[in-house]
């Protein structure tokens, strides 16, 4: 019986043995190779071998690689180095080995090939070296803001930045990946980018609110993060804060690029379709005041209207004082005949408005144009409006 057991125990161990002592030969091999393609040779076995518990190997090969890639001269060492960098990155990946996280990053940084890159932005992923996730976002951020300098190695980066970070889980991946599935990428980049994006977030709102407050993202993108919160599934809260946001953006400074002052005006129009369905909430005190420049600095009258519903929206008693204000200047312009036809437009507007808020504070300003000379129509709507309250 004792026999037996002996027996038993040395098959399973001289395997082993034997496993650690290949290992040993090639990594004795591969210190002893003079080239790069000989090195190359080496790896190959190691991985044809399936060799267990070679990431250890695979670790030093990298390491080796790197302080000699600087020295690679000729066409065929110069493949022969991406050949094992590939190999080598590939491996480490797949066994998770993230002890190799930085120098697998140095691959990226240093090799200019674009699939050595976008395999090592995957084997990153893999190994779940979390350090290197900001690296991997900016990467991607960067390659789609960009455009298609090469457009094939552009998608392979950009292939293998989505590949890490869906590998990642961490929602910090989710906006950089949602601007690649609407980027400028052929179809197999963005559909990997769309298959990376519930494993990325259930509710996306946080992520998109922070791409429209981010300065690395171009207005385009931004109107597109606001769009998509804006048909999504996301909270009233959500999308209240994202209005909000939003709206301040649009009035952030001025411009004297007329793209960018009409995206502007674009962020803020679709704002104020969202405080008009969803409010403002908590945010309210914020952005009484942009709501004011939407009303008095619109850019058309689209933008003006917009900014009366929203302060009829609110109906707090600070925005009736601002409709309030409003219909108190344009009666003084009519008891001083400098009344525009736009002006008549507005007055309407704001009458109706401030009668749908409901609130008691609205009469005053109501009866302000019951004394002034106006045509029977609008007397009569302003009449209506009283009755609403």
């Amino acid at each position: 019986m004792k026999r037996l057991i002996i027996i038993a125990l040395l098959s399973f161990s001289v395997p082993a043995l034997f496993a650690d002592e290949e290992l040993d030969f090639y990594t004795e091999q591969f210190n002893n190779a003079g080239t790069v393609l000989e090195q190359l040779g080496a790896v190959k076995t190691v991985v044809s071998q399936n060799l267990a518990d070679a990431d250890s190997f695979y670790a030093m090969a990298l390491s080796r690689l790197l302080s000699e890639y600087p020295n690679v001269k000729s066409a065929q060492e110069s493949q022969a180095a991406d050949d094992m960098a590939i190999l080598l990155v590939q491996q480490l990946g797949k066994d998770g080995y993230v002890e190799a996280g930085q120098n697998v990053w140095k691959v990226i940084k240093r090799f200019s090939n674009a699939l050595v890159k976008s395999e090592s932005l995957i084997a990153l992923g893999q190994m779940n070296a979390v350090n290197f996730i900001p690296h991997v976002v900016q990467i991607l951020v960067d390659t789609t803001t960009r455009g298609p300098i090469n457009r094939t190695s552009g998608e392979r980066i950009a292939y293998g930045a989505i590949t890490a970070l869906a590998n990642y889980k961490d929602p910090a991946g989710y906006t950089p990946v949602f601007f690649a599935a609407n980027g400028w990428y052929k179809a197999w980049v963005k559909k990997a980018a769309n298959d990376a994006l519930p494993v990325l977030s259930d509710d996306p709102a946080e992520q998109l609110m922070a791409a429209i407050k981010d300065t690395a993202y171009t207005y385009d993108q931004k109107l597109l993060a606001l769009r998509t919160i804006e048909r999504s599934d996301a909270s009233d809260e959500n999308k209240i804060k994202a209005a909000t946001t939003a709206l301040t953006l649009g009035w952030a400074g001025a411009s004297v690029n007329s793209d960018m002052q009409y995206k502007r005006v674009q962020l803020r129009k679709i704002a104020l379709d969202m405080i008009n369905a969803y409010g403002a909430g908590d945010e309210e005190a914020s952005i009484l005041n942009y709501l004011n420049w939407s009303y008095r600095y619109a850019s058309d009258d689209e933008e003006r209207f917009a900014a009366i519903s929203a302060f009829s929206k609110l109906a707090s008693d600070e925005a009736v004082k601002y409709l309030g204000v409003y219909i108190i200047e344009i009666n003084e312009k009519k008891a001083h005949g400098a009344l525009t036809v736009q002006d008549e437009r507005y007055i309407r507007a704001l009458i109706a408005g401030i009668g749908n808020t409901h609130n008691q504070a609205a009469k005053p300003y109501l009866q302000t144009v019951l004394v002034i000379n106006w045509t029977n129509q609008i007397q009569k709507i302003t009449q209506q409006a009283l009755n609403n309250l």
